[in-house]
């Protein structure tokens, strides 16, 4: 923050978040304090810039559906959303993280942080660990979502959050219940408690939360960064420093 009015809760020379207004990329943007999100000490300029979009969407879906006690399923289980779920999922006591994932690549990191990872070319292993799943949290649509609700147990959850393969989802069988998540309709009727209380648990979360690193490229070098987000197997985001040019 630059400048802030008398009597705000923040001030200047703070590191907030500038969320919930238009223009959010501009250097400078004049916005209401009420939906900025201060960052904390602990928390650097690489991992906040981060810790919007998917780490909310992540956080609001599991307090819809709570976890604890609970077996999961997660598709795109190497997207930076689905890491998200499948580890605070497991801190907050799901039984289980099943993660689908499409290359071997990813299988070693998942594992290291508790995910149990499924090629999508094992039908049979993807089926039997859905037949036992109570939530699966779905970023991908089409014919694996068809097959997971084809398998799902009836007491079963499928929460649709993304659509990765540019497909829908049919139920076409199967008995488990589907629902829809998406930030956009989820934020107007998020009151300002509810907001804030989701970024301070996110901000207590997110320093111990393994995630690719990031890099941090020069404004002036954005055809650099156009190319390194464009390039296969990139694991960590790719940040614009607006700060360096």
């Amino acid at each position: 923050m630059v400048a802030a009015p008398y009597g705000s809760r923040l001030c200047a020379g703070q590191r907030v978040l500038p969320l919930r207004g238009g223009g959010t990329w501009q250097r400078f943007i004049d916005l209401d304090e009420t939906w900025l999100v201060p960052v904390p000490p602990a928390v650097d300029d690489l991992l906040a810039a981060r810790g919007y979009i998917n780490p909310l969407t992540a956080m609001l879906m599991l307090k819809r559906w709570p976890v604890a006690g609970k077996h999961l399923v997660l598709t795109a289980a190497s997207s930076s959303c689905a890491s998200l779920l499948g580890q605070w999922a497991l801190a907050m006591g799901a039984r289980s993280v099943s993660g689908i994932i499409r290359s071997p690549q990813h299988r070693a990191r998942l594992e290291q942080v508790g995910i149990y990872p499924i090629l999508d070319t094992d039908r049979a292993l993807m089926e039997k660990v859905s037949q036992h799943s109570d939530l699966v949290f779905d970023a991908v649509g089409g014919e694996l979502a068809n097959t997971l609700l084809s398998v799902l147990p009836g007491s079963s959850t499928l929460i649709s959050y993304g659509l990765l393969s540019g497909r829908p989802l049919t139920q076409t069988s199967g008995s488990a219940t589907v629902r829809k998540f998406h930030l956009r309709e989820a934020l107007p009727t998020l009151s300002v408690a509810a907001w804030r209380a989701a970024f301070d648990e996110i901000w207590q979360r997110l320093p111990t939360t393994s995630q690719p690193p990031a890099q941090r490229i020069a404004l002036n070098d954005w055809r650099e960064a156009i190319a390194a987000a464009g390039q296969p197997g990139r694991g960590g985001k790719i940040l614009l420093d607006f700060t360096a040019g």
